[in-house]
């Protein structure tokens, strides 16, 4: 995808940012768990594809969203997180 790098402390300012926005709340490590996958599936190429990640993000051991059932689905957080993340690194 896109070339441009991004920081670790970037993805998780989005991720932060992204759980602010959906007005979410969380008691784990989950924006850390989080950061760490995106970190790990970008590489000097840039950021795989969402289907390549989303088998990763979606075993992300937490109560996120058991805690924002009401508020928010895996599928819509995570794929709108990416494209957030996309979005940043292609500045």
């Amino acid at each position: 995808m896109e070339s441009a790098a991004i920081s670790k402390e970037q993805i998780l300012r989005s991720t932060l940012f992204h759980i602010q926005i959906k007005r979410c709340e969380y008691i784990d490590d989950f924006p850390e768990a989080v950061t760490s996958v995106f970190e790990k599936m970008i590489d000097e190429n840039g950021m795989k594809k969402y289907d390549d990640m989303k088998r990763r993000l979606y075993r992300i051991d937490t109560n996120f969203f058991k805690i924002n059932e009401d508020k928010v689905k895996k599928r819509g957080f995570f794929l709108s997180l990416y494209e957030r993340i996309a979005k940043a690194m292609s500045r």
